[in-house]
This record gives structure tokens, sequence and C-alpha cells, in this order.
């Protein structure tokens, strides 16, 4: 008896866990917001005409805030049943959609907007949530709903947890391996390049430095961005293969969490350095003493830049 009084009580502290990870997420997505939001108005709602990034912006961004706001009253969430679980979890969906969108320009300007690769990444995300809208739906309707984790301690909100719950992640990991691939292309163009121009010895025409650019924040974060969720993705299939409910629930909570912060700061990172003007990057003439082929080269690597940062 002893024994299972233990194991309740681990799962008491393990569910206190939880409610702390759900404020911690909550609080850094505000804080995020907050600290960005001159940034954001600057950038995003001063623009005069309506684009369909704000708009994908403005259902990741506000819609995830309110999402985080919401799992943090737990007691609330708690107590409102399946209906509310359900609408968290398609929610959550529409956020981490609203994301890859946003991944998706991106991953467009680098290849200038071509419409054979545009189709390709729009049917792509579409199969992607057909087949999570499907998971999910299977899920609530016709999956088993999690037991009681240890004796005395009883779930408020009776969550459907099928053993195969696992299979959501893998259209997602397989999205996100597909921008991923896609941006290493023009990071391996850009690379050559900027390796063309330090041969070249043009301390003029661009900044040698490089972590203002265009080229450079546009690479940086479509790299990155997709790495970091494709990351979080592949934990969430192991988890949710493996560990207990509670376990996956700590794994969603990030999840949850990284397409609040990294949907946004795709866009406020590369705008803030887009509306700077160009001038900034190559104000200085070339050097008399350059030769015409290296003169060359400069014009190329700017060209180069112009060309895969062209504004999602």
């Amino acid at each position: 008896m002893a024994d299972l009084t233990r194991e309740s009580l681990d799962w008491l502290y393990a569910d206190q866990a939880l409610a702390f990870l759900f404020a911690s997420t909550a609080t850094c997505v505000i804080y995020d917001h907050i600290t960005t939001f001159d940034e954001e108005v600057e950038l995003i709602w001063k623009r005069p005409k309506w684009t369909r990034v704000q708009i994908f912006f403005f259902i990741n961004r506000y819609l995830g805030d309110a999402m985080q706001l919401y799992v943090r009253l737990d007691p609330i969430v708690s107590s409102s049943g399946n209906f509310i679980t359900v609408l968290l979890a398609y929610i959550g969906s529409v956020v981490m959609a609203a994301m890859q969108f946003i991944m998706i320009y991106r991953v467009s300007s680098m290849y200038e907007n071509k419409r054979r690769i545009n189709w390709f990444l729009y049917v792509g995300l579409l199969l992607e949530w057909l087949a999570v809208v499907v998971v999910h739906s299977l899920a609530f309707v016709y999956g088993p709903t999690a037991s009681d984790p240890a004796p005395g301690v009883n779930a408020c909100t009776q969550i459907p947890y099928p053993s195969w719950l696992y299979a959501l992640w893998i259209p997602i990991a397989a999205f996100e391996v597909l921008l991923l691939s896609f941006t290493l292309l023009p990071a391996v163009r850009h690379y050559r390049s900027t390796k063309s121009m330090k041969k070249a010895s043009l301390p003029g025409n661009i900044r040698h430095g490089a972590d203002s650019s265009l080229a450079y924040i546009l690479l940086r974060d479509s790299i990155t961005f997709p790495f970091v969720s494709l990351i979080v993705c592949l934990g969430n299939l192991f988890v949710f293969m493996r560990e207990p409910v509670l376990a996956a629930q700590l794994s969603l909570s990030v999840a949850l969490f990284t397409p609040c912060v990294l949907g946004s700061r795709l866009i406020l990172n590369l705008r803030e350095t887009y509306y700077q003007p160009f001038l900034h990057e190559c104000k200085e003439p070339p050097d008399d003493g350059l030769e015409s082929d290296d003169s060359s080269t400069a014009q190329n690597v700017r060209m180069d830049i112009i060309v895969i940062s062209r504004e999602p």
C-alpha cells in the first residue's frame, strides 16, 4: 500500500510540474510579444496594404497568445470537459499551420517565387494537415481514453490517448524535413558567393560581417527555425510512442509553445533588416585598384543576395 501511495504522490508532483511548465511557456510567449510589440507595429501593421503574410502573422501570434493564456488556466480547462480539449488541439494545429505557411513564404522567396516550387509546398502543406485532421478525428472519436495514472489520482478530463496517437507527428515531421531540405540549396549558394567575395577582397561593396545582411538573416532563420521545429516534432514522436500520457503532455506543452514564437520571429527578423536602406549594405564604391574581374564578382554577389532576399 505504501508503494501505491508513493506512486500516487509521484504522479501528483509530475502534474504540478506540468502546470509550472504551461505557466512558463505562456510567460515566455507573452514576454516575447511585449518586447517585440514596437517592432510589430512598425514593420507589420503600418504597412499600407494587407497581405496574406500579415493575416497568418496575426493568426500565429494572437491566436497563439490566446491559446497559451487559456491553457495556463489549468483548473478552468480541466473542468470544462472534452470539448475544450478537442478545441485546444485544433487551435494548436491552426497556430502551427500558420507558422508553416510563413515558412513557405520564406522558402518561396529564395526560389524567386517559382510557381512549381509554390505548388509543391502548398500541396505538401495540404496533405500534411489533412493527415493531422484525420488522426485527430479518429483519436477523439474512436480512441480509448487514458486511464487514471495511479490510485487516488483521477483525471478531470478523459483525454483520448490511443496507442497509435504518435502517428500525429509523422506528417508534421515529414513536412518540416521538406522545408529544411528546400533551404539547403540557397544556403550552399550563399556560402559560395560569400566565399568568392572574400577571395576578391572587396571591403567596400558588402559588409564582410554579414550578420545584419538580408541574405544572412533570411538563410539563418529559414534553416534554424525549421530545424528547431523538426527536433520538437521528433521529440514528441518519441515520447508519444514510448512514454505515459503525462510525459506526452509535458512534451506537447513545448510543441504548443514553439510555433507561437518561431512564426512571428520569422517575419520580424527579416522585415527589420529588409526595411533598412539597402545602401547600408553596399554604400561604399569599389576601390580604384580592384580589377574588373573582382568588380564583376562583387556585382554577382550583390545580385545573388537580392534574388534570395525578396520580401515574403
